[in-house]
């Protein structure tokens, strides 16, 4: 009786197991002189209006490979639901105590944060590395005007050392016919209290506004999936999907590490195979992960090999200054995979006739502003016989 009960336990435990999905991990080189960190930088749990438990987001995180997270939760005293309704005893701090305990033992990094919510404008702005979501909800509650509550939240966000983000600007609950930057964003701003704004949102995806905006003024850019449900009903991992991303490029591994990345505007997001970011740290990156090997001259062609070593697809288009050379003009290296590429001058039955050339691309999934995709070289030198 006992064998066979056992072995039904064992059928079972197979069948989960068989049925679950481990997520793809991310994986993404160093640059040079910095690490790149992975992470989540807008996130809920049940300490608010989501559905899953700290150490859950811990747990997703560890599985699919992030650095770190930063628990966001509402603190409006109106969206705290849980409490309201008298099913736990907390304060606005709680999630994130639960979290960085469990972060310490699995090897998360858990920032200290809370989102404020309010209309437009101003909308809702997330406050990252404070140390009080009470003290900010508090001082957010004490207004019914959206501005007022709003700058109240984020003065005291700032006296706490906060870094502070705007986020979804193109929301639609909140941009339903236009993404803007209001006045007020403006006051917030020049009263230094915007650092950073949210360039895509898993509910509502990329905004090329908010991408142009952070160019323009200097603002991180900034990636959350704002999620309410366990990831694995926001993202196809059985499909080969990875959650959205920030990235930060840190001087080390650690919270003081990401600060200083995110003050120096070292970041940028990877999300439904695009990657945005500023030119001189998406270079950086490139170089870092186009692995070129293999180079062979002769008289009549230039053969190399490239390869991926990233999660990043890498979706290449034939640039200018690559006029008097031939070779693919259009190619996608996937993620991990190795290609060799021949090089030939204009007429592929005659010597290439060059002493050097560069091949030149566009990087159409990295764009450096909105609309703008990176030009990425490799340059080649005729050896001389």
């Amino acid at each position: 009786m006992k064998k066979n009960l056992y072995l039904l336990l064992a059928a079972a435990l197979l069948s989960v197991t068989a049925g679950a999905t481990v997520p793809h991990r991310i994986i993404i080189p160093d640059i040079e002189g910095y690490k790149t960190l992975k992470g989540e930088l807008h996130i809920h749990t049940v300490f608010s209006d989501a559905s899953v438990w700290p150490t859950t987001r811990i747990d997703e995180a560890m599985t699919e490979g992030l650095d770190f997270i930063a628990v966001t939760d509402h603190v409006d005293a109106r969206l705290l639901k849980q409490k309201n309704r008298g099913l736990m005893d907390f304060d606005r701090n709680e999630s994130y105590k639960i979290a960085a305990a469990a972060g310490k033992s699995r090897g998360v990094l858990v920032i200290h944060g809370g989102e404020i919510s309010r209309g437009m404008p101003p909308g809702h702005f997330n406050t990252l590395f404070v140390s009080d979501c009470e003290a900010i909800g508090k001082a957010s509650d004490a207004h019914d005007n959206h501005y007022d509550a709003m700058q109240a939240g984020l003065v005291e966000a700032q006296k706490q050392g906060g870094f502070l983000v705007w986020n979804h600007p193109h929301w639609e609950r909140q941009a339903q016919n236009e993404t803007r930057w209001y006045p007020e964003h403006t006051a917030l701003y020049d009263a230094g209290l915007m650092q950073g704004v949210e360039i895509y949102n898993a509910f509502c995806g990329y905004s090329p506004e908010a991408h142009r905006w952070a160019m323009e003024r200097g603002l991180a850019l900034i990636c959350g999936t704002d999620s309410h449900a366990p990831m694995f009903l926001n993202v196809d991992f059985a499909g080969g999907g990875l959650r959205p991303v920030t990235l930060v490029f840190a001087r080390e591994r650690s919270l003081g590490g990401i600060r200083e990345a995110l003050d120096a505007r070292r970041t940028a997001v990877f999300a439904d195979g695009m990657l945005y970011g500023r030119e001189e740290v998406l270079q950086q990156l490139m170089q870092a992960l186009f692995e070129l090997s293999d180079v062979k001259y002769a008289e009549k062609k230039v053969t190399f090999r490239v390869a991926n070593r990233s999660s990043i697809p890498l979706t290449l288009r034939k640039a200018p200054g690559s006029e008097k050379v031939v070779f693919p003009r259009d190619m996608i290296i996937r993620p991990f995979e190795e290609v060799t590429l021949t090089v030939y001058g204009l007429d592929n039955k005659k010597p290439i006739g060059l002493d050097r050339f560069d091949v030149n691309f566009h990087v159409l999934n990295f764009l450096i502003d909105a609309g703008k995709p990176m030009t990425y070289s490799l340059h080649f030198e005729i050896p001389k016989k």
